[in-house]
């Protein structure tokens, strides 16, 4: 079964990797989209979307990224 995917957070590509050290090193599980390329807007947007977690859990992400998640659209 797949992870459910609950909220995300969109930054720019350059910020990937430093996001993903971060993330791996906290063991919070998530996963990378990659923008669509015929999208003009938002094409350098790399999305990390993250399963429903624990509020603790959560706190740590929205602590990490600096803001509220946004929903993911199902």
């Amino acid at each position: 079964m797949k992870p459910s995917k609950s909220f995300y957070y969109s930054v720019d590509q350059s910020m990937v990797d430093e996001y993903k050290k971060m993330l791996d090193l906290m063991k919070i599980p998530y996963v990378i989209e990659t923008p669509v390329a015929l999208l003009a807007n938002g094409a350098n947007q790399y999305s990390f979307v993250f399963p429903n977690m624990p509020g603790k859990l959560y706190a740590m992400v929205r602590k990490l990224f600096q803001a509220d998640a946004k929903p993911y659209p199902q």
